[in-house]
């Protein structure tokens, strides 16, 4: 039967029921076109079709649900139960009839959900559940404390993909809550990346995690010096593909060594695709952060079927990653560490070192030669390398075009009113036409609550708000006006910089990245990591140990501490203060199991 709007009574009445607990979602519901194909069972009750998906029996609906629902992991104490996928609902009404805590259905395909309200009277069940918002965030997810996720199979199975990757999500999530990972980060030898591994490995174990940093710049000599050998270029590809394996060689040593549930690696990570098999063989899952641009270094294309997990600061190219591996292929934009990149208070030395009214910090790409020397006149300071040959612009380098520390950019960034940002290009002599990704330096100064003038970028926007968290140029020409008028407006900077911090630490730091990058793999593989071996924790042998001075010593450590020899001398040697007796015994034991029986074993 219809009403007076076309829409059934039906729908209608359904469409109340949902609108009383939640009437945006209602509202939403109502203007979504219906979905799938409706079907009668043999039962007479109808099922559906959806994306050539057969979501319930055709036998007898309500007989499949009920089995479904009598083998639901859920304990009767439990207090929350999140089930994936509605489709017509009989799963969830035979959950309820035997579950009496709070029920959250996610299904963010509006049409489906106008398609069950239009099949079945689902009054009853609207009043007992909450249906999750379709676009699922992480503040709902936290919302339901510690729930029981439950999946139903059909939905799942849909094309498209958003219920899973949402169940893929919370999965993850729940798995954060109880897993505590080893991760070897795998630094490459040098350039920008390099810090980045840095910024990582410190997120991670912020995070709870055991981590270690596999740091190569030392060994970025070494690479160096083929040069040395022969002055032959073809030779020296030679020297150079054998040093890299042997370094590939030394990671896997460390992976040895370590035994890491996750091998992570940053941009140019010695890792060949040899090494990463054997890592693969080892039982570590291998994720490579892709922290350059595609367009320029494509060697991305020979790793990319080694890794489990491939995260870019570009989507343009995901697609066509996705196609040359059968890993997991995402989007993971760059961050600022606030350890690191923070405001400081200067001294008035410091401010006459590194300060300027207009500075840039950073490599002297060919576009921003052109594009810096109109500005000389207002008081530019240049820092960084890269510059020889810059002509007039050499009068503003500072340092003779030495590298420059993080410390000191940093201080850079405090003690300058327009801080330059102009993304590198190869191709054109100011912006970038094409240009995406966000880098680095962007997340950076506006962590520092630095003013910052950038070049407006395709990934900015889902970023930053231009020109209210940070402040944007368009076009090399324009550039020389926007800084005139900044320096002018000194309260405008004040404020964009301010709300620039506040969305880097909202959103933006790389502990936020770490958290994405691990909610994504728990989520894909947390039944493979909770089945692998682990030590047992400091809190669990607390416990046991309780009333004894080793049970003293376990409560004082964190309480995801591996009860290993490495896992507490590690705990230990971040405290301070002197060593009680148990302290110094269990460090002793340590350092003889390194020198001695470690030693013999190898």
């Amino acid at each position: 039967m219809q009403g007076a709007s076309g829409v059934s009574d039906l729908l209608e009445a359904n469409l109340r029921a949902l609108a009383a607990r939640d009437p945006a979602r209602a509202a939403d519901v109502a203007k979504a076109a219906p979905v799938g194909a409706l079907e009668r069972a043999a039962s007479g009750e109808p099922t559906l079709v959806a994306d050539g998906v057969l979501l319930h029996s055709r036998r007898d609906p309500r007989a499949e649900a009920a089995r479904w629902a009598a083998t639901a992991p859920v304990e009767p104490a439990a207090e929350t139960a999140v089930v994936f996928g509605l489709g017509l609902g009989y799963h969830v009404e035979a959950l309820a009839a035997r579950f009496s805590g709070r029920i959250v259905v996610v299904e963010p395909d509006d049409g489906l959900v106008r398609t069950a309200l239009a099949a079945r009277d689902l009054r009853s069940l609207l009043a007992r559940i909450e249906l999750a918002p379709a676009a699922l965030g992480r503040e709902a997810m936290a919302g339901w404390g510690a729930a029981v996720l439950l999946r139903h199979a059909p939905s799942l199975l849909r094309e498209g993909g958003a219920l899973r990757a949402a169940y893929e999500q919370a999965a993850g999530l729940c798995a954060l809550r109880e897993l505590r990972l080893r991760v070897l980060v795998v630094s490459p030898l040098g350039g920008g990346s390099h810090p980045i591994a840095g910024y990582c490995a410190r997120a991670l174990t912020e995070l709870g995690h055991t981590v270690r940093l596999l740091d190569l710049a030392p060994l970025e000599r070494g690479m160096a010096a083929a040069a040395e050998f022969t002055p032959r270029r073809r030779a020296q590809r030679v020297v150079e593909a054998a040093y890299a394996r042997f370094l590939a060689t030394g990671v896997l040593a460390a992976v040895d060594a370590f035994a890491p549930d996750l091998v992570l690696a940053l941009a140019q990570a010695p890792l060949d695709a040899q090494a990463l098999e054997e890592i693969g063989r080892r039982g570590a899952l291998r994720a490579f952060w892709f922290v350059e641009d595609h367009r320029l270094f494509p060697y991305w294309r020979d790793v990319i079927g080694g890794y489990d997990y491939f995260c870019a600061i570009q989507d343009s190219f995901l697609a066509e990653a996705a196609a040359l591996t059968a890993g997991h292929v995402s989007y993971l934009p760059c961050a600022a560490d606030p350890g690191i990149h923070r405001p400081l208070e200067l001294t008035a030395a410091e401010r006459h070192a590194f300060g300027a009214p207009v500075a840039f910090v950073g490599a002297g790409y060919r576009n921003r030669r052109m594009s810096f020397r109109p500005l000389l006149d207002l008081g530019l300071r240049l820092w960084g390398t890269e510059w020889d040959g810059a002509g007039e612009l050499l009068g503003a380098l500072e340092r003779g075009g030495a590298r420059i520390s993080t410390e000191d950019a940093v201080r850079i960034f405090n003690a300058t009113a327009v801080n330059l940002n102009l993304h590198s290009s190869t191709w054109v002599d100011g912006v970038d036409p094409r240009g995406d990704f966000v880098n680095p330096r962007t997340f950076e100064l506006a962590a520092a609550g630095a003013f910052q003038l950038v070049d407006r970028r395709a990934l900015l926007p889902a970023l930053f708000v231009p020109d209210v968290e940070v402040a944007t140029f368009t076009a090399a020409g324009e550039l020389r006006e926007r800084v005139r008028y900044y320096l002018a407006h000194p309260d405008e900077r004040a404020a964009i910089a301010a709300a620039g911090r506040a969305r880097v630490l909202a959103e933006h730091t790389y502990r936020h990245r770490m958290e994405t990058l691990l909610t994504t793999v728990c989520g894909r593989e947390h039944e493979r990591l909770r089945a692998r071996p682990r030590p047992a924790t400091a809190a669990a042998v607390a416990r046991l140990e309780a009333g004894t001075p080793l049970g003293g010593l376990l409560e004082q450590l964190p309480p995801a501490t591996p009860f290993t020899l490495d896992g507490l001398a590690g705990a230990l040697l971040e405290r301070k203060g002197d060593l009680s007796d148990p302290e110094a015994i269990l460090l002793f034991l340590h350092q003889f199991d390194e020198l001695y029986v470690r030693e013999a074993r190898a």
